[in-house]
């Protein structure tokens, strides 16, 4: 029989529901176990307009008042959105990051999630399940996926990310049609696999870096000994050290950290040590100093690090350490 006798199974989603309970039990169904707390069920007015294709799913939704959504795990799925209007904040571990129209959000599984929808807010919500994620991140890679991948959950649009939602709003309103391309498996298969790729690309995670290098021939050694080195930050690590972590001789190393960092493997290490003890001061909890940061990033000459630490970011240590604690 014809391949044109077959078509992907597409599931049109239209909800306008009026009570919590029905909203909550249209998007568990939808996304998976979560709660949802209405703080004006009076004004609730939850619309959701959209479908489902494969292993994936689109729409629009609105609940037409403040709402707050919590799961302890999304489990089977990954739920990225963009406000079309208005506002949403989650809270990722000790951070509360805003979405926007220029500022998506990806939630990924492994952790609960608070999510906080404004009044006003209206979005565009896609749903890819996690098997489809890790089957396609581990053809890329040629092995298998053992953790789960984690996403930034911030979007920017500025970079590839706002090539693909320009995507997603096409399909969008190719699927309002009865019938489309993508009804035929081929074509629908097609487009799925290049919307996953393009996230797995465009969207840092963390297996980002291990993409990068097959996709540059990068040796899988640098991954692995930038990981040991970004466990070992505060140790005064030697170039005969990192020949033994990875048993890799001294010219090599010069001449495959020259061509893919444009530095030495110890100028390497060094830098990373400047990048944590940045991200450090600019994050500084109450009863930490400069001084203990510097320290718990290896950097004992405290006078000589705030000097090269100003000649690298144009400013002293105790100026971005004070700017965190406005």
């Amino acid at each position: 029989m014809s391949q044109y006798h077959h078509r992907v199974q597409r599931q049109f989603l239209a909800a306008e529901l009026n009570s919590i309970s029905s909203a909550r039990d249209w998007m568990r169904s939808v996304c998976g176990p979560h709660d949802l707390e209405i703080l004006k069920p009076n004004e609730l007015l939850f619309r959701h307009q959209g479908a489902v294709l494969g292993q994936l799913s689109f729409g629009v939704i609105e609940y037409s008042t403040a709402a707050h959504v919590k799961t302890q795990d999304l489990l089977h799925s990954y739920s990225i959105s963009l406000p079309l209007a208005g506002s949403q904040y989650v809270e990722h571990k000790k951070d509360r990051i805003e979405s926007n129209p220029e500022l998506g959000l990806i939630i990924s599984p492994g952790h609960p999630v608070s999510l906080i929808l404004g009044a006003d807010c209206r979005k565009q919500l896609v749903r890819i399940s996690r098997t489809a994620v890790e089957q396609k991140l581990a053809s890329l890679l040629h092995r298998e996926i053992t953790k789960a991948v984690i996403f930034e959950p911030g979007i920017r649009l500025n970079e590839g990310m706002g090539d693909w939602w320009n995507t997603v709003a096409t399909l969008q309103g190719m699927l309002q049609n009865q019938s489309s391309l993508f009804d035929f498996p081929h074509v629908w298969a097609s487009f799925q696999d290049t919307l996953i790729t393009g996230l797995l690309y465009a969207q840092p995670h963390n297996y980002s870096r291990e993409l990068e290098d097959r996709q540059l021939n990068r040796p899988a050694y640098l991954h692995e000994l930038e990981a040991m080195m970004q466990k070992n930050l505060d140790k005064s690590l030697t170039l005969s050290d990192f020949e033994q972590l990875v048993g890799i001789g001294r010219e090599r190393l010069y001449k495959d950290f020259h061509q893919f960092y444009g530095c030495s493997p110890v100028a390497h290490f060094r830098n990373l040590r400047y990048e944590e003890v940045r991200r450090r001061l600019q994050q500084a909890d109450a009863g930490k100093s400069v001084s203990s940061i510097a320290m718990d990033c290896g950097f004992t000459q405290l006078g000589r690090f705030a000097k090269d630490y100003q000649q690298r970011f144009g400013e002293l240590p105790s100026a971005t350490f004070g700017k965190a604690r406005c």
